[in-house]
């Protein structure tokens, strides 16, 4: 089994907090020359999952309800035309919330190959909303949930943030119990990180932004949690909680070590125990692309990578590192950060908290 990835590079303007591969929009010839690029470069490395059965297929970016969705269809056919991919194959499309339209959701219902949503609501409040740069008000949200109702859309994902300064506990608990009183299936919380390169974090070097302490985001993290695993969300991975079958089937099977295929700028694959990511930028994907060259760099991982991503990725989830598989782990300096159950090693809430330092003390 193997997944399918299509990075859609474009958006409106960019969040502050934001580090992934985005451009602005400007006009819709570049939409069609984006297009036309990532048909070729889908023919290109079809050869590569010859022989591969794809479960999951991810328009993810960037912001992909920016192409029409006519877009989308003929990516999806493209993909169908070249690769074996399951009828009832898991198809995600993240849609940013001022995008929603009846008429879009009618679109994505008629074509069949829809049957997961991903937005990212962000915040359920206005201050929050302005705080992170976001372009969409909580009327937004409220007409994105309401129109997965209208249409029959039962699988989706909403993202929310937390750890920024001015969002109170009150303000968390009140969105939370928004989420579960609607029964939103998937709930990605992420804790609000500043990369190099952002706008948040050039704020952050002039003084313009102050940064929460450790304790502030440790109190929300625990929050949420105690909030969603009472409701019967399942807390699966460090930053996801699901309802019963509702987890991703695409990002757990990055945790798993499934092979998957990345295409558009910026994306990244992983197969027969090597690691690729194409060329970062959209002119320098262009000019590859328009000789019929693929634009990647890799990585063959060495059994010392393989051993620690082993680590990194199991850690992550609920389910934990199967002991048998690292026996030279050396974990009991951070025991108390552990569970150990049924021959698998597990970090608790704490340990989630800090597993970046933990994971990293654990490397070969």
């Amino acid at each position: 089994m193997s997944g399918l990835y299509i990075h859609i590079p474009f958006c409106v303007k960019k969040c502050g907090y934001c580090d992934f591969y985005s451009v602005k929009k400007t006009n819709d010839s570049i939409l069609q020359k984006f297009l036309q690029a990532l048909i070729e470069e889908i023919k290109l490395k079809a050869y590569i999952f010859e022989n591969q059965i794809v479960e999951t297929v991810y328009f993810g970016g960037g912001t992909p309800s920016l192409l029409p969705f006519e877009y989308i269809e003929e990516i999806f056919k493209t993909l169908n035309d070249n690769f074996n991919i399951l009828k009832n194959a898991e198809c995600t499309l993240e849609i940013n919330p001022e995008h929603v339209t009846d008429e879009y959701f009618s679109l994505m219902k008629q074509s069949g190959f829809i049957n997961r949503l991903s937005t990212g609501f962000q915040a359920m409040d206005d201050y929050g909303l302005k705080y992170l740069g976001r372009n969409h008000t909580v009327k937004d949200n409220y007409r994105y949930l309401d129109l997965c109702e209208k249409y029959g859309f039962d699988n989706y994902s909403v993202d929310y943030i937390f750890g920024y300064e001015g969002l109170s506990d009150s303000e968390i608990l009140r969105s939370m119990k928004l989420f579960i009183d609607k029964k939103i299936p998937h709930i990605s919380v992420y804790s609000l990180s500043i990369e190099e390169n952002t706008m948040f974090h050039r704020k952050l070097l002039k003084g313009l932004l102050n940064k929460p302490q450790d304790e502030v985001f440790l109190r929300q993290f625990t929050l949420i949690d105690s909030i969603l695993t009472s409701y019967g969300y399942n807390h699966y991975e460090i930053s996801n909680y699901s309802l019963p079958q509702k987890h991703s089937q695409h990002n757990s099977n990055y945790w798993n070590f499934t092979p998957y295929l990345g295409f558009g700028p910026s994306a990244h694959s992983y197969y027969n125990n090597s690691r690729s990511w194409n060329c970062r930028t959209l002119p320098e994907y262009f000019k590859q692309i328009e000789k019929k060259q693929l634009c990647f760099e890799h990585e063959i991982l060495t059994q010392e990578d393989i051993y620690n991503e082993k680590i990194m990725l199991g850690l992550r989830t609920s389910k934990g590192l199967k002991l048998s598989e690292v026996p030279k782990l050396d974990y009991l300096k951070f025991k108390d950060y552990f569970i150990v159950e049924n021959g698998y090693l597990k970090l608790n809430l704490n340990g989630w908290f800090i597993s970046d330092f933990i994971i990293s003390e654990l490397f070969l």
